[in-house]
Order: structure tokens, then C-alpha cells, then sequence
């Protein structure tokens, strides 16, 4: 059965500012910087360059998948290949425009108060004035160390009780207007995931359509033939909306994968159920990957990172 954990984090700001050529930190926190930030305060200057402005949200599913043979090296390529695309885009900007930001969000929140201590650093914003200099190097430094410790402590804190389950539906439903949605930004969220979705506390039925997918689940619904996309669509298959209005919100789900080698079409099915899914939702640009190498996976990032 396919269970995720997922957790939240505090945003962490990672800025420095030139002054007579010397470059100075430059506190974030304060009333004044926290209200330029505020997500419904968004001035007409940055407004009108809103697709300039990337707002990245990376949903990692650290379920039991994550014990599969490569598959922890695989995610981690993937997240590194997502920062090496935001400085990219990084790069590309005058410093007076930097309006950008990346950050990583787990569903439901672990109980393990070191995975979200962990997580704080993947919390990276670019603003005016902040030394592209300084902070490039060490985004890619803590994109490709820091997921492998939030993978092995997830493995550890879930060793004796086990997986909760992947509560991507709840994290829709809950959060993601709130957590991955700016007026000022183009909002980009990525999701690190099989496919399957399962959490005890969020299992809904609407006559044919559900809250989750299981690979237990798929076997039962008499699919696995050529002509399933046909049988789907006429019984009206697929998860329940579990939320509206997302057309400000791009989505890129990489990871699809078939478990099952008895069912050749499982694969086909789960990327239908997650398309269909988003566009039911109103997402506006939903772009679903399978498991691959991540030398391949890497160009699909960079061209819908930056919106080639």
C-alpha cells in the first residue's frame, strides 16, 4: 500500500546587501520587510512583472517509496536539478528585480522536530538587493546535501511505527492556496511522487471517484486492458477535486511509477488520474512526468522552470 509522510516548515530568508562596494547582511524579519512580503500586499511594480518572479514550492513525498533501490539518489538529483534551474532564472535578473523564492513543504507534518530543523534550509528567498554572489553557491550547497538527511530521518523516525500514508489530497484541500500561492509571483509547484496517494484520515468516496489510489486499489478496478482510457472515462474514474480555482498555480509531478508488473497500463492510469485530477482543479499549466533517469528528468525541469 502506498504511504507518505509529509511535514511544513518556517520560511527562512537568506539576503545581503551592497553598501560602498561591501556587502552587509540584511535582517528580513523585521515589521516592515514582513509586510512588503505579506502574500495579499503586492504593489503594482512587482504586480506587472509577476511572471518574472518565481514562487517554487517542492512537495516531497517521503513515503515508503523512498526505500526502493535508487530511488533516494533519484529524488535527490531531481531537487538538485530544481535549484540549479531557479539560479538559473536567478542569474538571468538585475539585482534591483529580484522578487523569487523556494521552499519545501511534507503532508502530513512528521513529529519529528529534526526533519523540519532540517527543512529550515531549503527556505530560500531572493529580494532586491541580495548577493546573487553569496547565495547561488550555497543554494545549490544545500539543495544537494539536505535532502539525503531528510530522507535518512524520515527512515528513522517511521522505522517502528511505519508510514502514515501520502496525504497529497489534505495538503490540496488545506494548504496549497495558502502555501504555494502569491499575487506577485508565477507560482510553480513541483511534487515528488509515485503516484499513489493513501492517508486514513482522508479516505473519501464520491461514487466512482476517490480520495486516494492504491496499488491494491487500481488492481480492482478492472483496467488492465487496452482500452482503459475508455472504461475510465465512461465510469467517470479518478480522484475527487479537492480543490477550485487553482489557475494561478502551475503544477509538475515527477515520479510516476508502475509497482505493478503484471498491469502493463498501471502507469498510463495513474498519469490520468493525476491530469485529469489537476485540470479539474483549474491548474493552470499541469505537467505530469514518469520515473526516469535524472539526467532526462533534468532538461523536462529547466524548460518548465523557466517556461521554455
Amino acid at each position: 500500500m502506498k504511504k507518505v509522510i509529509l511535514t511544513s516548515c518556517i520560511l527562512i530568508f537568506f539576503v545581503s546587501c551592497s553598501n560602498d562596494k561591501k556587502e552587509k547582511s540584511k535582517d528580513l524579519t523585521s515589521d516592515k520587510n514582513q509586510k512588503i512580503h505579506a502574500k495579499n500586499d503586492c504593489p503594482d511594480y512587482l504586480l506587472t512583472r509577476k511572471q518574472e518572479n518565481l514562487n517554487i514550492s517542492i512537495l516531497l513525498d517521503l513515503s515508503d517509496r523512498i526505500d526502493l533501490p535508487n530511488q533516494q539518489a533519484k529524488d535527490s538529483a531531481y531537487i538538485l536539478s530544481l535549484a540549479k534551474a531557479f539560479n538559473t532564472h536567478i542569474k538571468s535578473k538585475k539585482l534591483g528585480l529580484l522578487y523569487d523564492k523556494m521552499e519545501v513543504f511534507f503532508e502530513p507534518v512528521p513529529k519529528d522536530p529534526k526533519i523540519n530543523q532540517i527543512s529550515n534550509q531549503l527556505k530560500i528567498s531572493y529580494i532586491k538587493g541580495v548577493s546573487k554572489k553569496e547565495w547561488m553557491p550555497k543554494t545549490v550547497s544545500l539543495y544537494e546535501n539536505t535532502p539525503s538527511l531528510i530522507y535518512n530521518q524520515a527512515r528513522l523516525s517511521f522505522k517502528k511505527g511505519g508510514y502514515p500514508g501520502s496525504d497529497t489530497w489534505r495538503f490540496f484541500k488545506d494548504h496549497v492556496k495558502d502555501y504555494c500561492i502569491e499575487r506577485c509571483r508565477r507560482n510553480i509547484l513541483v511534487i515528488l511522487t509515485d503516484g499513489y496517494m493513501y492517508h486514513e484520515k482522508s479516505i473519501r468516496n464520491n461514487k466512482n471517484q476517490t480520495s486516494y489510489l492504491t496499488p491494491q486499489y487500481l488492481s480492482k478496478l478492472a483496467l488492465n486492458t487496452p482500452n482503459w482510457k475508455e472504461i475510465m472515462e465512461k465510469r467517470n474514474l479518478g480522484f475527487i477535486p479537492a480543490n477550485k480555482n487553482l489557475n494561478d498555480l502551475e503544477v509538475l509531478v515527477i515520479g510516476i511509477e508502475n509497482q505493478n508488473s503484471k498491469h502493463p497500463y498501471a502507469q498510463d492510469i495513474i498519469e490520468a488520474y493525476w491530469y485529469n485530477w489537476l485540470q479539474s482543479m483549474g491548474v493552470k499549466k499541469p505537467k505530469i512526468k514518469n520515473s526516469d533517469l535524472p539526467s532526462n528528468i533534468e532538461k523536462i525541469i529547466f524548460n518548465f522552470i523557466l517556461n521554455k
